[in-house]
């Protein structure tokens, strides 16, 4: 991202009265990235673009224009344009475009979203969003896009260029068919090295990336003063930050260091006074605590170790019970089993909340469970209550499934039906 972009994000927070630390809380990311952003060393993906834009109130083609120029011999992206840096003459490299084309059909890409959209002049779209592509992985899609236009191209090109020399071959009295292999040979020689020249560029291109991705882990932070701009020097916080990795990135505490030696000394602590069962199931804390904390700060629950937490669970209480009274523990063992068959449940009800669809939710599972475990609890209080239960309660609780998937199919076809005839009446 060039420094004309950065300084804009910048203002427009200032003009929001925000600060770094606001905005980030707003947005969800952390400090350092919206400062990375406003010093040009990164670039928000899509998604915090749209964000961005939404929290200013205007659209992402205000929040990015700067009035800023790209120079004919070079592109945001670092790869030059010039032939001699590629062993030809110091001359421009002229854009081979045909003539009597239009923008759309040169390119097909440049309608898709007006963020991305490709200008005349930079076919590979080098100048747009740069650092985007760079933080978010988007660089490949950029490509993508500029594969298929040029294949439009020359698809285009060379069904004229074939029309051009079959009129030839007839009006001169020649073999056209010759000349037309002759020619596609040719050209796919030049396509080879054409290729091969931006293949080159895209390794040289994606050594700087990583490159500069190395640089910035070493978790360096700065200081800016209240109006954005980087003050003289690094500050003893800063240092500090630098050198503890609080600056950024993932950093380990005396905790994390440590807890596989305190939970083994824990362990023979409990040898010694004879709970050596469940005394084991202290080692499962270790998987618990480092998924629990990764997931606390990604915000992802599906990172932790749920069936870990499940024997956990299941062992260490049974265990205890062991110990106190056998027939509590055999109640536990003979019911809390149960508990395993709800790591399926875990998996598919964050996913189905996350894309608001409830078919992703494992309902099949969770009627199981429903009737071995009200079976089980009513056995209980009496054996034929629990047989009855066993004998009728297994039809209305299987008729349940299907049930389940069917409506809320026909629900979801409703809704997504009497969308399309919204749009189509707004049309």
């Amino acid at each position: 991202m060039n420094i004309e972009i950065a300084n804009r994000l910048r203002q427009m927070r200032n003009k929001n009265n925000l600060s770094q630390e606001e905005l980030a809380a707003k947005m969800g990311v952390s400090r350092q990235a919206v400062s990375k952003w406003e010093r040009a060393e990164a670039s928000p993906d899509t998604e915090n673009l749209i964000l961005l834009a939404k929290l200013y109130g205007i659209s992402i083609d205000e929040l990015l224009n700067t009035d800023s120029s790209v120079s004919p011999q070079s592109s945001s992206s670092g790869i030059s344009l010039k032939k001699d840096d590629y062993g030809y003459q110091s001359e421009p490299v002229r854009e081979a475009v045909p003539e009597n084309y239009t923008e759309q059909e040169i390119y097909p890409g440049a309608s898709v979203h007006e963020s991305t959209s490709i200008p005349q002049g930079s076919p590979f779209g080098a100048d747009i969003e740069e650092d985007e592509q760079k933080a978010s992985g988007g660089f490949g899609d950029t490509v993508e896009k500029a594969g298929l236009a040029i294949g439009d191209i020359l698809n285009s090109a060379g069904k004229k260029i074939e029309d051009g020399l079959k009129k030839a071959g007839s009006a001169n009295g020649k073999d056209w068919e010759s000349s037309v292999e002759t020619f596609c040979e040719g050209l796919n020689k030049g396509i080879d090295k054409a290729g091969r020249a931006i293949e080159r560029s895209i390794d040289k291109l994606e050594k700087k990336m990583d490159e500069k991705d190395n640089k910035y882990n070493y978790n360096y932070s700065y200081n800016y003063s209240s109006t954005g701009s980087q003050s003289g020097g690094r500050s003893k916080k800063a240092k500090k930050n630098a050198g503890s990795g609080k600056g950024g990135g993932k950093s380990m505490t005396l905790l994390d260091k440590t807890l596989p030696i305190f939970i083994t000394g824990f362990f023979f602590l409990m040898c010694t006074i004879g709970l050596a069962h469940p005394g084991w199931t202290v080692f499962l804390l270790i998987p618990l605590y480092y998924t629990g904390k990764e997931a606390i700060r990604k915000r992802n629950p599906m990172i932790f170790c749920y069936p870990v937490f499940c024997a956990f669970v299941y062992f260490t209480i049974g265990g205890f019970l062991d110990h106190l009274w056998n027939g509590a523990a055999e109640a536990w063992y003979s019911l809390m089993w149960l508990l395993f068959l709800t790591i399926p449940l875990y998996y598919t009800v964050f996913p189905a909340i996350k894309k608001r669809n409830p078919l992703i939710f494992c309902y099949p599972v969770l009627c199981v469970i429903v009737y071995i475990g009200m079976g089980i609890l009513l056995s209980g209080i009496g054996w034929w209550i629990s047989e009855r239960w066993f004998a009728f309660m297994w039809a209305p609780i299987g008729l349940t499934i299907p049930l389940y998937y069917i409506v809320l199919s026909h629900y979801r076809n409703q809704k997504k039906t009497s969308a399309g005839n919204q749009s189509t009446a707004g049309n």
